[in-house]
């Protein structure tokens, strides 16, 4: 063996190690697998689905044959609900399950709106079985099952078995003497096509509870009422708040002929403290509008969705943010001068407080009219009072005009004195 073929060896069993020690050293891949297969109701495969698990981010995808295959570590703590969605849609689920450790292999038969509508454009059908039983579980021999507009027709057998040929575009009949008629779709068939679906019959004017009847029971005010109940009156378990555990427990009970709820019971769980507070909120409703069928009012089941969504905080509205003042420069430092603001600067005076005192005589209060000094014959304006009219300290005298040499000879000539 040359060098070359030694050294092509040692990369293989260098390879081998590096591949095969992991899994001796860490033991196999946590998680038990899931195999998921979803099919049309034809038995095509439904491409491209979508799988997502309540509280993970990993979403998983349905191969071109339908199967979707995924790890999951199952904890005993609660249960995760898996949520299937058609594509381009993932805000409402077309299908739910719990993961368990005992149901790994599963088969669904889904179908989409597009499917549906092709189905009936070429009025294809499908074909289905069932048990027709009475109210006691007992099989009725002889319930004629019927595809209305159709003509096709079948009896149940000695244990209550039918086959028949059904479509998308005529329900389903089956009938009993002395029994109610009930009707069915195509769909309650096709949901489980691996097993035989079961029809009880009540006997008439019985106090049977209906699940469709013509007018269904409703909440007071409506489905909007009735979410707005859930949010006032459903407590989050603290355990699975602090867990962030979110999905949804599907609750079915029968409203009575007086509209009180009875038997209330879980359908779709999540965990048992969960169930708890959902069957809680339930059996605190409020009388509903009871069912009514041919105008009658009648018992009848129904099933409701509670939702524990962990509602996000809105963020508080932002202040417009203040522009900070700039730092005083030593020219500013004058202009901020504790002068400069001095109170006595910043009190307005007016232009003359003479002109706007308080005392302030009207304009001519002090003015004698130009012939008033005629008219006055008061003494003490006569008098040589040494204090009348004295001239202000502050007012120089008048200085005598001085005259031509002139003036002064002829005023003297003539006698006229100063």
């Amino acid at each position: 063996m040359n060098s070359t073929q030694r050294l092509h060896t040692f990369l293989f069993f260098l390879c081998c190690f590096v591949l095969i020690l992991p899994q001796f050293v860490y033991g196999q891949e946590k998680g038990t697998e899931f195999r998921i297969t979803i099919l049309k109701s034809s038995g095509e495969p439904q491409r491209g689905m979508i799988l997502k698990i309540n509280g993970r981010s990993e979403k998983y995808l349905s191969n071109d044959q339908g199967v979707i295959t995924f790890r999951y570590e199952i904890e005993e703590a609660y249960n995760r609900l898996a949520n299937i969605y058609f594509p381009g849609d993932e805000t409402t689920a077309v299908a739910s399950f719990l993961l368990k450790d005992t149901e790994t292999i599963k088969t669904l038969y889904l179908d989409s709106a597009e499917d549906i509508a092709s189905f009936k454009q070429s009025n294809k059908t499908f074909p289905i079985e069932g048990f027709v039983k009475d109210a006691s579980m007992k099989p009725i021999q002889g319930a004629v099952v019927s595809i209305q507009g159709t003509g096709r027709r079948v009896l149940s057998d000695e244990i209550g078995l039918f086959h028949i040929d059904a479509d998308y575009n005529h329900p389903i009949t089956v009938r009993v003497e002395g029994m109610e008629n009930r009707s069915l779709n195509i769909n309650t068939f096709l949901e489980r096509p691996e097993e035989p679906y079961t029809i009880i019959m009540y006997r008439k004017n019985s106090t049977r509870i209906y699940s469709v009847v013509e007018h269904m029971p409703e909440y007071p005010g409506g489905m909007k009422a009735f979410i707005n109940y859930l949010k006032r009156k459903l407590v989050y378990p603290p355990q699975a708040k602090k867990e962030k555990l979110e999905g949804v427990v599907a609750v079915q009970f029968v409203v009575e002929k007086d509209g009180e709820i009875t038997y209330p019971t879980i359908v779709r769980s999540l965990r048992a403290d969960m169930d708890s507070a959902a069957l809680t909120a339930i059996r605190q409703m409020p009388n509903w509008i009871p069912a009514r069928e041919n105008g009658m009012r009648v018992r009848c089941k129904y099933s409701v969705p509670v939702q524990f969504k962990i509602e996000q905080p809105k963020p508080a509205p932002q202040k417009p943010a203040v522009p900070a003042k700039p730092a005083a420069t030593p020219k500013d430092s004058l202009r901020t001068d504790s002068l400069a603001t001095d109170s006595l600067k910043r009190m307005i005076l007016p232009g003359d407080s003479l002109r706007t005192d308080s005392l302030l005589l009207k304009p001519d209060s002090l003015l004698l009219k130009g012939d008033s000094l005629k008219a006055l014959n008061d003494s003490i304006l006569l008098k040589n009072d040494s204090t009348a009219l004295k001239p202000a300290p502050d007012t120089p005298a008048e200085k005598p005009k001085k005259r031509n040499i002139f003036v002064r000879f002829f005023r003297w000539l003539f006698g006229i004195k100063d």
